[in-house]
Protein backbone atom coordinates (compact mmCIF):
# COMPACT_ATOMS: atom_id res chain seq x y z
CA UNK A 1 0.00 0.00 0.00
CA UNK A 2 1.40 3.43 -0.98
CA UNK A 3 2.05 5.75 1.94
CA UNK A 4 0.07 8.99 1.89
CA UNK A 5 1.92 12.27 1.46
CA UNK A 6 0.14 13.87 4.43
CA UNK A 7 -1.17 12.53 7.72
CA UNK A 8 -3.93 14.64 9.26
CA UNK A 9 -4.06 14.16 13.04
CA UNK A 10 -7.25 15.02 14.90
CA UNK A 11 -7.49 14.91 18.72
CA UNK A 12 -11.10 14.74 19.93
CA UNK A 13 -12.62 15.51 23.31
CA UNK A 14 -16.43 15.87 23.49
CA UNK A 15 -16.46 16.90 19.85
CA UNK A 16 -19.89 15.78 18.67
CA UNK A 17 -21.32 19.28 18.15
CA UNK A 18 -18.71 20.46 15.66
CA UNK A 19 -16.86 17.37 14.44
CA UNK A 20 -18.91 16.75 11.28
CA UNK A 21 -18.27 20.29 10.05
CA UNK A 22 -14.53 19.84 10.56
CA UNK A 23 -14.52 16.48 8.79
CA UNK A 24 -16.49 17.91 5.84
CA UNK A 25 -13.83 20.59 5.40
CA UNK A 26 -11.13 17.90 5.36
CA UNK A 27 -13.05 15.75 2.87
CA UNK A 28 -13.36 18.73 0.51
CA UNK A 29 -9.63 19.55 0.35
CA UNK A 30 -8.25 20.07 -3.15
CA UNK A 31 -5.22 17.98 -2.12
CA UNK A 32 -6.39 14.42 -1.60
CA UNK A 33 -3.25 12.34 -0.90
CA UNK A 34 -3.81 12.14 2.84
CA UNK A 35 -4.85 9.91 5.70
CA UNK A 36 -6.80 10.97 8.79
CA UNK A 37 -5.94 9.62 12.22
CA UNK A 38 -8.44 10.60 14.91
CA UNK A 39 -8.05 9.91 18.62
CA UNK A 40 -10.98 10.11 21.03
CA UNK A 41 -9.46 11.14 24.32
CA UNK A 42 -11.47 9.30 26.95
CA UNK A 43 -14.94 10.65 26.21
CA UNK A 44 -18.18 8.79 25.48
CA UNK A 45 -20.24 11.22 23.41
CA UNK A 46 -21.30 10.59 19.82
CA UNK A 47 -17.91 11.41 18.29
CA UNK A 48 -17.04 7.80 17.44
CA UNK A 49 -20.30 7.27 15.55
CA UNK A 50 -19.74 10.49 13.62
CA UNK A 51 -16.22 9.37 12.68
CA UNK A 52 -17.44 5.95 11.56
CA UNK A 53 -20.00 7.59 9.28
CA UNK A 54 -17.10 9.19 7.37
CA UNK A 55 -15.23 5.97 6.63
CA UNK A 56 -16.77 5.85 3.16
CA UNK A 57 -15.84 9.49 2.49
CA UNK A 58 -12.27 9.29 3.81
CA UNK A 59 -10.63 6.17 2.43
CA UNK A 60 -7.70 6.30 4.85
CA UNK A 61 -9.37 6.95 8.19
CA UNK A 62 -8.13 5.40 11.40
CA UNK A 63 -9.94 5.79 14.71
CA UNK A 64 -8.12 5.19 17.99
CA UNK A 65 -9.34 5.70 21.55
CA UNK A 66 -7.82 6.50 24.91
CA UNK A 67 -9.59 4.49 27.61
CA UNK A 68 -9.25 7.45 29.96
CA UNK A 69 -8.66 11.14 29.31
CA UNK A 70 -4.90 11.59 28.84
CA UNK A 71 -4.91 15.25 27.85
CA UNK A 72 -3.86 17.02 24.68
CA UNK A 73 -0.09 16.49 24.92
CA UNK A 74 -0.26 12.72 25.36
CA UNK A 75 -2.96 12.41 22.70
CA UNK A 76 -0.93 14.40 20.16
CA UNK A 77 2.13 12.22 20.80
CA UNK A 78 0.07 9.06 20.36
CA UNK A 79 -1.44 10.37 17.12
CA UNK A 80 2.01 11.23 15.78
CA UNK A 81 3.11 7.66 16.43
CA UNK A 82 0.47 6.32 14.03
CA UNK A 83 1.30 8.64 11.13
CA UNK A 84 2.63 7.29 7.83
CA UNK A 85 2.87 10.52 5.87
CA UNK A 86 5.92 12.62 5.05
CA UNK A 87 4.11 15.65 6.48
CA UNK A 88 1.78 15.83 9.48
CA UNK A 89 -1.13 18.30 9.41
CA UNK A 90 -2.69 19.30 12.73
CA UNK A 91 -6.49 19.67 12.85
CA UNK A 92 -8.93 20.48 15.63
CA UNK A 93 -12.46 19.24 16.18
CA UNK A 94 -14.17 22.64 16.11
CA UNK A 95 -12.39 24.35 13.21
CA UNK A 96 -13.19 24.63 9.51
CA UNK A 97 -10.38 24.27 6.95
CA UNK A 98 -10.51 26.14 3.67
CA UNK A 99 -10.23 23.85 0.66
CA UNK A 100 -6.69 24.82 -0.40
CA UNK A 101 -5.18 24.49 3.07
CA UNK A 102 -3.30 21.21 2.48
CA UNK A 103 -2.26 21.96 -1.11
CA UNK A 104 -0.72 25.33 -0.19
CA UNK A 105 1.19 23.84 2.71
CA UNK A 106 2.49 20.83 0.78
CA UNK A 107 3.78 23.17 -1.92
CA UNK A 108 5.83 25.12 0.64
CA UNK A 109 7.32 22.02 2.30
CA UNK A 110 8.09 20.45 -1.09
CA UNK A 111 9.98 23.50 -2.31
CA UNK A 112 11.57 24.88 0.90
CA UNK A 113 13.73 22.20 2.51
CA UNK A 114 14.76 24.57 5.32
CA UNK A 115 11.14 24.87 6.54
CA UNK A 116 9.97 22.41 9.18
CA UNK A 117 6.56 23.93 9.97
CA UNK A 118 4.22 25.87 7.73
CA UNK A 119 1.13 27.62 9.05
CA UNK A 120 -1.08 30.48 7.89
CA UNK A 121 -3.76 32.97 8.84
CA UNK A 122 -6.73 32.09 11.04
CA UNK A 123 -10.15 33.72 10.73
CA UNK A 124 -11.94 34.10 14.08
CA UNK A 125 -15.65 33.32 13.57
CA UNK A 126 -18.33 34.25 16.14
CA UNK A 127 -21.09 32.19 14.52
CA UNK A 128 -22.18 34.98 12.18
CA UNK A 129 -19.12 36.76 10.85
CA UNK A 130 -15.33 36.91 10.87
CA UNK A 131 -14.36 39.19 13.77
CA UNK A 132 -10.56 39.04 13.51
CA UNK A 133 -7.68 37.66 11.48
CA UNK A 134 -4.55 36.33 13.20
CA UNK A 135 -1.59 36.75 13.36
CA UNK A 136 -1.19 40.39 12.39
CA UNK A 137 2.35 39.71 11.19
CA UNK A 138 1.08 37.57 8.31
CA UNK A 139 -2.08 39.60 7.74
CA UNK A 140 0.11 42.66 7.15
CA UNK A 141 2.39 40.82 4.72
CA UNK A 142 5.28 40.07 7.07
CA UNK A 143 7.09 36.79 7.60
CA UNK A 144 8.29 34.93 10.67
CA UNK A 145 11.86 35.65 11.75
CA UNK A 146 14.24 32.75 12.25
CA UNK A 147 15.89 30.89 15.11
CA UNK A 148 16.38 32.71 18.39
CA UNK A 149 14.61 35.81 17.07
CA UNK A 150 11.43 33.84 16.46
CA UNK A 151 11.85 32.01 19.76
CA UNK A 152 12.05 35.28 21.70
CA UNK A 153 9.23 36.87 19.72
CA UNK A 154 6.94 33.96 20.56
CA UNK A 155 8.12 33.86 24.17
CA UNK A 156 7.71 37.59 24.79
CA UNK A 157 4.43 38.06 22.91
CA UNK A 158 2.98 34.53 23.14
CA UNK A 159 2.44 32.21 20.22
CA UNK A 160 2.06 33.91 16.85
CA UNK A 161 1.90 30.68 14.84
CA UNK A 162 -1.63 29.34 14.27
CA UNK A 163 -1.40 25.97 16.00
CA UNK A 164 -4.60 24.46 14.59
CA UNK A 165 -3.40 24.63 10.98
CA UNK A 166 0.26 23.71 11.32
CA UNK A 167 1.78 21.25 8.88
CA UNK A 168 4.96 19.65 10.23
CA UNK A 169 7.82 17.99 8.37
CA UNK A 170 7.84 14.63 10.14
CA UNK A 171 11.56 14.02 9.69
CA UNK A 172 12.39 17.31 11.44
CA UNK A 173 10.12 16.35 14.33
CA UNK A 174 11.68 12.90 14.71
CA UNK A 175 15.34 13.74 14.11
CA UNK A 176 15.28 16.46 16.78
CA UNK A 177 13.45 14.39 19.39
CA UNK A 178 10.54 16.83 19.53
CA UNK A 179 7.31 16.04 21.35
CA UNK A 180 4.15 17.61 22.71
CA UNK A 181 4.53 18.26 26.42
CA UNK A 182 2.17 16.51 28.83
CA UNK A 183 2.92 19.18 31.38
CA UNK A 184 0.67 21.92 29.99
CA UNK A 185 -3.05 21.85 29.11
CA UNK A 186 -4.68 23.30 25.99
CA UNK A 187 -2.94 26.10 24.04
CA UNK A 188 0.39 26.08 25.98
CA UNK A 189 1.00 22.56 24.61
CA UNK A 190 1.35 24.03 21.12
CA UNK A 191 3.15 27.14 22.38
CA UNK A 192 5.77 24.97 24.06
CA UNK A 193 6.16 22.87 20.91
CA UNK A 194 6.57 25.88 18.60
CA UNK A 195 9.12 27.49 20.92
CA UNK A 196 11.32 24.40 20.85
CA UNK A 197 10.77 23.87 17.12
CA UNK A 198 11.87 27.41 16.26
CA UNK A 199 15.36 26.64 17.61
CA UNK A 200 15.91 23.67 15.26
CA UNK A 201 14.13 24.65 12.02
CA UNK A 202 12.54 27.53 10.12
CA UNK A 203 8.81 28.20 10.42
CA UNK A 204 7.03 29.66 7.40
CA UNK A 205 3.77 31.59 7.28
CA UNK A 206 1.38 31.60 4.31
CA UNK A 207 -0.29 34.98 3.68
CA UNK A 208 -3.70 33.41 3.25
CA UNK A 209 -6.50 32.26 5.55
CA UNK A 210 -6.25 28.49 5.99
CA UNK A 211 -8.67 27.94 8.85
CA UNK A 212 -11.83 29.40 10.35
CA UNK A 213 -11.68 29.12 14.15
CA UNK A 214 -14.94 28.58 15.99
CA UNK A 215 -15.07 31.30 18.62
CA UNK A 216 -18.75 31.19 19.49
CA UNK A 217 -19.36 32.03 23.14
CA UNK A 218 -21.21 28.77 23.81
CA UNK A 219 -18.49 26.45 22.54
CA UNK A 220 -17.11 23.80 24.92
CA UNK A 221 -13.60 23.39 23.50
CA UNK A 222 -10.78 22.67 25.94
CA UNK A 223 -9.22 25.98 24.89
CA UNK A 224 -12.26 27.82 26.26
CA UNK A 225 -11.15 27.07 29.86
CA UNK A 226 -9.58 30.48 30.35
CA UNK A 227 -8.43 30.10 33.97
CA UNK A 228 -6.63 26.83 33.23
CA UNK A 229 -5.03 28.29 30.12
CA UNK A 230 -3.76 31.40 31.96
CA UNK A 231 -2.30 29.33 34.80
CA UNK A 232 -0.46 27.09 32.35
CA UNK A 233 0.83 30.09 30.39
CA UNK A 234 2.37 31.62 33.50
CA UNK A 235 4.01 28.32 34.37
CA UNK A 236 5.44 28.02 30.86
CA UNK A 237 6.91 31.53 31.01
CA UNK A 238 8.60 30.71 34.31
CA UNK A 239 9.88 27.26 33.34
CA UNK A 240 11.31 28.35 29.99
CA UNK A 241 13.24 31.14 31.70
CA UNK A 242 15.13 28.52 33.73
CA UNK A 243 15.48 26.10 30.82
CA UNK A 244 16.94 28.67 28.40
CA UNK A 245 18.93 31.09 30.58
CA UNK A 246 21.39 31.96 27.78
CA UNK A 247 18.55 33.06 25.48
CA UNK A 248 15.91 34.51 27.80
CA UNK A 249 17.07 37.52 29.81
CA UNK A 250 15.41 38.92 32.92
CA UNK A 251 14.09 41.73 30.73
CA UNK A 252 12.53 39.19 28.34
CA UNK A 253 10.96 37.31 31.26
CA UNK A 254 9.40 40.43 32.75
CA UNK A 255 8.09 41.54 29.35
CA UNK A 256 6.53 38.08 28.80
CA UNK A 257 4.83 38.24 32.19
CA UNK A 258 3.43 41.69 31.39
CA UNK A 259 2.11 40.28 28.11
CA UNK A 260 0.31 37.67 30.18
CA UNK A 261 -0.99 40.38 32.52
CA UNK A 262 -2.55 42.23 29.57
CA UNK A 263 -4.22 39.06 28.32
CA UNK A 264 -5.67 38.25 31.72
CA UNK A 265 -6.79 41.84 32.26
CA UNK A 266 -8.54 41.90 28.88
CA UNK A 267 -10.48 38.78 29.84
CA UNK A 268 -12.00 40.49 32.88
CA UNK A 269 -15.28 42.35 32.90
CA UNK A 270 -16.20 45.75 34.35
CA UNK A 271 -15.18 46.03 38.03
CA UNK A 272 -12.74 43.12 37.90
CA UNK A 273 -11.02 44.75 34.95
CA UNK A 274 -10.49 47.98 36.91
CA UNK A 275 -9.03 46.05 39.86
CA UNK A 276 -6.57 44.20 37.64
CA UNK A 277 -5.66 47.36 35.72
CA UNK A 278 -4.80 49.23 38.94
CA UNK A 279 -2.89 46.25 40.30
CA UNK A 280 -0.69 45.95 37.23
CA UNK A 281 -0.17 49.70 36.76
CA UNK A 282 0.98 50.09 40.37
CA UNK A 283 3.46 47.23 39.84
CA UNK A 284 4.77 48.68 36.55
CA UNK A 285 3.52 52.22 35.80
CA UNK A 286 5.71 52.52 32.66
CA UNK A 287 4.07 49.64 30.77
CA UNK A 288 2.31 51.35 27.86
CA UNK A 289 0.30 48.25 26.95
CA UNK A 290 -1.73 48.55 30.16
CA UNK A 291 -2.86 52.06 29.20
CA UNK A 292 -3.54 51.01 25.61
CA UNK A 293 -5.78 48.25 26.92
CA UNK A 294 -7.57 50.69 29.22
CA UNK A 295 -8.19 53.18 26.41
CA UNK A 296 -9.50 50.43 24.18
CA UNK A 297 -11.89 49.28 26.89
CA UNK A 298 -13.16 52.84 27.48
CA UNK A 299 -13.70 53.41 23.75
CA UNK A 300 -15.58 50.12 23.51
CA UNK A 301 -18.10 51.17 26.16
CA UNK A 302 -18.44 54.71 24.80
CA UNK A 303 -19.24 53.37 21.32
CA UNK A 304 -21.72 50.69 22.42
Amino acid sequence: MTKPKVSVILPIYNGEKTLARTLDSIVNQTFQDFEVIACIDGTNDNSENILESYQTKIKNLRIIKNKVNLGLGSTMNRLFGYTKGEYVAVAEQDDYYYKDRLSLQVEILDTKSNVGIVSGIADFWDGNKITMKFPGLLVNGGQYPKGKELFLSNYRNQIKVVNSCMMIRKDTHLSNGLYFSKHYPSIPVDWCYVLRFSLVSDIHGIHQSLVKLDRRTDRTSVTSNIAKKFSASRELIRSFKYEYPTIITVKDYKYAMRTQNVMEMNAKSRFSYIIYFLKYVIACPTEKRYYASFNKRINFFLNK
